[in-house]
């Protein structure tokens, strides 16, 4: 859902799971930075592996507390993960992460990484040549950095260098409307910017197709 009141908007998962939800409601359901941060700590804690797939193997499940086994089920989709129980929902219905909510999240943020590889790639320059990385938008300002790394969303850089800078476009706006100088500098910009079909390139669906594992926990 947007994020708005009753909007699931960041989890963490230690003995039990722990929420915080838009407007200190009862939650309703779940946005992009509690999606993303939902999925970042299944995968810390061992309740999915670098594939996406929930733990399914008596030895894998037994690594798991008991409030979190307990929150495993199986239906006929499946295997989801119970965050808020119907009970205490505002819709009465049980808040789940499901097997193809996982990879829907996958192909996302595998188009994205890869994307920014194949950027890199055409400038010549490496993850560690970066030095700042702005995150534009409302979910640019909200998704925990430490998650989105977790998931492989973003290159693996260090978290100083993450910065939220909110809406961009509308203050990109505003300085064009107001500056003739800043507008004569965003013309100059679109005529240096250079566009890259990445549908045309093999490389992508290469790097696509790596990208949709998430990292290993020891690599973040």
């Amino acid at each position: 859902m947007r994020a708005v009141e009753g909007a699931i908007e960041s989890v963490i998962i230690r003995d039990d799971v722990c929420l915080g939800v838009i407007g200190n409601l009862s939650p309703r359901g779940i946005c992009g930075s509690g999606l993303i941060d939902a999925v970042a700590e299944m995968l810390k804690t061992g309740i999915i592996d670098e594939t996406g797939r929930f733990v399914d193997t008596e030895k894998g499940r037994c690594k798991l507390n008991p409030q979190l086994q307990a929150r495993l089920m199986k239906n006929d989709d499946g295997t989801e993960f119970i965050l808020v129980p119907g009970n205490i929902s505002a819709t009465g219905k049980d808040i789940v992460i499901a097997q193809k909510d996982i990879k829907e999240l996958q192909l996302a943020k595998a188009a994205i990484y890869a994307g920014i590889q194949v950027l890199l790639q055409e400038m010549g320059i490496v993850t560690e040549n970066i030095t700042e990385l702005l995150l534009a938008g409302a979910f640019g300002n909200h998704v925990r950095k430490e998650s989105a790394l977790t998931i492989g969303l973003l290159p693996s850089v260090p978290l100083h260098c993450i910065l939220p800078i909110g809406n961009a476009a509308g203050e990109g706006a505003v300085l064009a409307l107001l500056s003739r100088t800043e507008r004569e500098r965003a013309l100059s910009l679109v005529q240096k910017a250079e566009y890259i079909d990445l549908s045309a390139r093999a490389d992508f669906h290469e790097r696509f197709i790596d990208a949709l594992r998430f990292p290993e926990m020891h690599t973040i």
